[in-house]
């Protein structure tokens, strides 16, 4: 059988076509024929009524009338007839040398299902949240991916452990012992596809052992906010002061576990003072609360070494997350929870269900550990990004120096307050105008009017052009 598969695109030459079309190597064409006689207006109506409802979409390349016909079990001659009466008609076009193309016609589609959910990138993106994208080791990971898929066993190939491939695991266990103090094993560790889907099954392991309330920080990612809701956790929002979370209105909740980003508030910027670390420490003991350390961007302190992870004060009580999306790169969609003992059966009950992150990408990970080329990146790009902070913090000092952001010794982004919710609506409008991408930090309350404020990302742009987006931002700003 053939069937609608897009695996090439070349553009196409002077044809029939609009010069726009590109044409679409066809590797297989399901079609139905009803029975009965008439093959050849069959073939017709099913071809016609695949190009209009759009799954025959335009520049795709229609099998020759050779195999067409031998597929559909019918004489060449039906499937020639066939595609000159389409052709007649305008549904396809057909050139000597390069087969038969579906034509740029009219479909039944609306179009949503090609609109970009994550939204257009601005020519300037400040936004916080992923590295630069021109900054991933190529090279080097190609070279772990060769390794991996020439195997010769076939291994990588196999449907993977639901906790994550065993030679992560263990290599995540030795990396984060060694750089973020976090205390467990491979057993002790499970991989996902991003940390907010290992923030989904956790809320579902929460829920088999009858938790239904979790306490988040104020100002917080909303999307994480979202995945707790819709997994059934009710969810009550923490002040957080200079020192972190406020642990004595956590205190007076109902909380029986609550999410924090200890190492760099997100977006605040605010690194947990070791006082309110112990207190928050205290509260889970007494309690018999967990504590969800969510450690996005650990790896980057540029006034000393790396803060050590949250989770070493009480291996037994706090969860602790990690991520390749700042390290390397969003796209990979790895992370990882260094989870209690106590919360393993249910969590790898949830994950044997509905698990599912590549192999490949797993074990050549596990391989770009373990040869030294993580480790090698993150001290790079922290110098990176260590000098572009200071020229933002310079920059923005010099020229606009009514806007003074928060204190920042960490992390890929600055935190800076403005006097009112107009003037953050104010500058993003400014931004847009400009297509320089900002976030206000509305964005991050769940009342918009709690703080106002603009958070500026200083990973995102590539290297090249870093200091003409800093022109552009800085111009916005001045605004």
């Amino acid at each position: 059988m053939w069937s609608v598969y897009p695996d090439h695109f070349a553009l196409f030459g002077p044809t029939t076509l609009p010069a726009h079309c590109y044409v679409r190597l066809m590797l297989e064409l399901h079609l139905v024929l009803p029975p009965g006689p008439g093959r050849r207006a069959a073939v017709e109506t099913a071809l016609r009524d695949a190009i209009r409802t759009g799954r025959l979409v335009a520049g795709t390349r229609l099998p020759s009338t050779r195999v067409l016909a031998g597929d559909l079990g019918v004489s060449r001659s039906t499937i020639v007839g066939a595609y000159e009466q389409l052709s007649a008609e305008g549904f396809v076009a057909s050139r000597h040398g390069q087969g038969t193309i579906v034509a740029d016609v009219p479909t039944g589609r609306t179009g949503v299902d090609d609109e970009d959910l994550m939204g257009p990138t601005p020519t300037w993106d400040f936004r916080p949240g992923e590295p630069d994208p021109t900054s991933f080791p190529r090279r080097e990971w190609m070279q772990s991916v060769r390794r991996i898929v020439s195997d010769p066993s076939g291994d990588a190939m196999a449907y993977p452990d639901p906790r994550g491939r065993i030679e992560l695991r263990h290599a995540l266990a030795a990396h984060l012992a060694r750089t973020r103090s976090v205390v467990t094993d491979a057993s002790g560790l499970f991989v996902y596809g991003g940390f907010a889907a290992g923030l989904g099954f956790l809320a579902d392991a929460f829920r088999q052992r009858s938790i239904t309330r979790i306490a988040v920080e104020e100002a917080m990612l909303p999307m994480h906010r979202i995945v707790l809701r819709m997994a059934g956790l009710e969810v009550d929002p923490i002040r957080v002061d200079d020192q972190g979370i406020v642990v004595d209105d956590l205190a007076s909740t109902k909380a029986q576990a609550v999410l924090v980003t200890p190492g760099n508030h997100y977006p605040y910027g605010i690194t947990m003072s070791p006082d309110r670390r112990a207190q928050l420490v205290g509260w889970a003991e007494l309690a018999e609360a967990w504590i969800i350390e969510d450690d996005y961007d650990g790896e980057y302190r540029y006034d000393r070494r790396p803060i050590g992870a949250l989770q070493a004060l009480a291996p037994h009580r706090v969860v602790y997350a990690g991520t390749a999306s700042k390290s390397l790169a969003a796209g990979l969609r790895l992370g990882w929870l260094a989870v209690p003992e106590e919360l393993r059966h249910p969590l790898t009950a949830a994950a044997n269900l509905r698990s599912g992150v590549s192999a490949i990408d797993q074990l050549a990970l596990a391989d770009f550990i373990d040869r030294g080329r993580l480790d090698r990146h993150v001290r790079a790009m922290r110098r990176t990004y260590d000098r572009r902070r200071r020229q933002l913090i310079q920059r923005l000092g010099a020229e606009v120096p009514e806007l003074t952001p928060n204190p920042c010794a960490a992390g890929l982004h600055l935190c800076v307050p403005v006097a009112s919710p107009r003037v953050e609506r104010d500058i993003l409008e400014r931004a847009e105008a400009a297509d320089v991408g900002l976030l206000g930090l509305s964005t991050f309350h769940r009342a918009p009017e709690t703080r106002a404020g603009v958070t500026i990302g200083f990973s995102r742009p590539p290297e090249h052009a870093f200091a003409a987006g800093t022109d552009r931002l800085v111009e916005v700003l001045r605004g």
